[in-house]
């Protein structure tokens, strides 16, 4: 069968993209990189933002008038799947099955199933539930498995070091959809990582949805989250190491001292504040207050050289003020981020803050504040950036720039030719863009670049 997925959401998402790639592969289905020609359309789908899905929805709707003229199988997999549920076939009847982020190793069923004509549903265990352990043995089976190759890059992989989240900020569907937290092996993540390191990936990324939580019991033994990142940093061809997404409240000193220490992990921290108010943070359920979120942005500046960071916010959470606005403009503007993601709040059903609190500042209002805040960010970003103009930056080249790729677009292929020297884009350690202009010849490589130019989101610069 000839399949076309489209991915949507975060990393955790793409990495059970790949994996979902191989494991089709392996029973003899055909991946498709556009729709056209699709026996089969698969969305692996994001639940944390109302936009995530509406995209979905409007693909569903495209995709029923698709359906009258040929046959199509469409199924929806991941969060959304999970937070819907049947629900989303009786709307949608375009939709032939639905498979939730912990059933990706049915999928060959699933879609045998709905190409003999029948609907199949396979989503994970309320929560309330005990862990399927066969589930998690099955899932543990496909991330052992994946095939190198269907990794995007020559040059960098992902690895899940643990699954779901017991976090439950009061904003977020994850830990419903994702289910509980479940930390992996060291034994079976050194594994993986190893494959993908003989393979030719030199930057690992280590993936969980809250991932310095990372904790693994065997009897008396535990394995910290810095215990994993020393015993991977050791590995042979490991030349870069990174992690995302931390919680503020799981920065213990051990993980910072780790970072210091172990030359091959990356000064990179994502730590998402969501908001600079103690009144809001308190309602998100964050676990933290504004002074705490200080204390480890001061002891990582002190302790880890050169740390970058990048942060999460939220704007117009219920019950926010102006006051509160502030608090978080205030925040970035002491930070100083690399770069900030910066989202409206949106109610995502079946959360905490849905059914506590009353959606209550007004679109206008979330709009100015979110513009204020994006304001805030651009001027720290050039800030941050600029300090870099006159250094020189190790990158991994990872292809070409932004700018590259639509005029490549623009042109027939027939007409395409491979010059000496295009804008080529990679990352530095600290997780800059870096753009600068070299042979494709350099991509998946690394390279010592001398910046010259810096804007909020990008350095510029040339090979040395």
């Amino acid at each position: 069968m000839k399949i076309y997925i489209e991915t949507l959401g975060c990393q955790m998402n793409r990495l059970d993209s790949e994996l979902i790639v191989g494991l089709l592969q392996s029973a003899g289905h055909e991946i498709l990189a556009a729709r056209r020609g699709a026996e089969a359309v698969l969305y692996n789908t994001c639940s944390v933002r109302q936009h995530a899905e509406d995209k979905v929805y409007s693909r569903l709707g495209v995709d029923a008038k698709r359906k009258a003229d040929r046959s199509l199988i469409v199924g929806v997999l991941g969060c959304m799947a999970q937070r819907e549920g049947k629900s989303l076939a009786r709307r949608y009847p375009a939709v032939d099955f639905l498979c939730g982020p912990g059933r990706i190793h049915e999928l060959p069923a699933l879609l045998e199933a709905a190409r003999a004509g029948r609907f199949v549903v396979a989503l994970d265990p309320d929560r309330k539930t005990s862990i399927d352990l066969q589930a998690v043995e099955a899932l543990e089976a496909v991330d052992l498995s994946r095939d190198p190759a269907c990794c995007p890059s020559e040059s960098q992989a992902f690895v899940r070091v643990m699954r779901g989240c017991d976090r439950f900020c009061t904003y977020c569907i994850v830990p419903y959809v994702r289910g509980a937290e479940i930390s992996r092996s060291p034994e079976a993540v050194e594994r993986e990582v190893k494959k993908m390191l003989v393979s030719g990936r030199s930057e690992i990324t280590l993936l969980g949805q809250t991932v310095n939580r990372y904790r693994h019991k065997n009897g008396e033994t535990t394995t910290r989250f810095s215990d994993l990142l020393a015993r991977l940093s050791s590995l042979a061809g490991m030349r870069r190491l990174r992690f995302v997404t931390s919680h503020p409240v799981d920065f213990g000193r051990d993980l910072l001292e780790a970072m210091r220490d172990l030359p091959n992990v990356c000064p990179y921290i994502h730590a998402p504040a969501q908001s600079g108010s103690d009144a809001m943070l308190k309602r998100m359920n964050r676990g933290y207050t504004r002074a705490q979120y200080d204390e480890l942005i001061s002891a990582a500046r002190q302790i880890v050289p050169d740390v970058v960071f990048a942060g999460d916010f939220i704007v117009g959470f219920p019950g926010e003020t102006d006051a509160d606005h502030s608090a978080s403009v205030d925040l970035i503007r002491r930070v100083g981020y690399k770069n900030a993601f910066i989202f409206k709040y949106s109610p995502r059903p079946g959360t905490t803050a849905a059914k506590r609190y009353e959606d209550d500042v007004p679109e206008a209002v979330k709009r100015r504040r979110n513009l204020e805040l994006l304001a805030a960010q651009k001027t720290q970003g050039l800030a941050h950036h600029r300090q870099y103009i006159g250094r020189t930056l190790e990158v991994l080249i990872t292809g070409k720039s932004a700018k590259e790729k639509k005029k490549d677009a623009r042109q027939e292929p027939s007409s395409q030719t491979t010059s000496d020297h295009v804008q080529l884009q990679g990352r530095s350690r600290g997780d800059h863009v870096v753009l600068f202009e070299g042979p494709e010849s350099l991509i998946d490589t690394y390279a010592e670049v001398r910046i010259t130019d810096a804007s909020d989101l990008s350095l510029f610069g040339r090979i040395i």
